[in-house]
């Protein structure tokens, strides 16, 4: 797999992109968009699932193994796909808790 050099400006006051900086990296490291919400949900081949929720920029990360984490919408955009990133790597006995 190629290495992701992530880089994730700090938006200027005011400007909200919705999560599209989170999408924009997931897609490059392999997810998918989701046919029916293609700017709202993204899927990995490993199982795991992170959709925008609503309109107010919070998200949420299904895990392989089961578990579910949410970001409130002030999460750190690099918190959301470091996460994400770590869920495409998970053993049977580990990962996303």
């Amino acid at each position: 797999m190629p290495d992701l050099h992530l880089i994730i400006s700090e938006p200027e006051p005011g400007e909200w992109l919705d999560r599209l900086d989170v999408l924009e990296a997931l897609e490059t490291a392999g997810w998918t968009s989701d046919a029916d919400m293609p700017l709202n949900v993204l899927r990995h081949p490993s199982g795991a699932v992170w959709a925008v929720v609503g309109g107010t920029g919070d998200s949420g990360l299904d895990c392989p193994n089961g578990a579910s984490i949410a970001f409130p919408s002030d999460t750190p955009s690099v918190v959301v796909v470091a996460a994400c990133l770590a869920a495409t790597h998970t053993t049977s006995s580990g990962g996303c808790r």
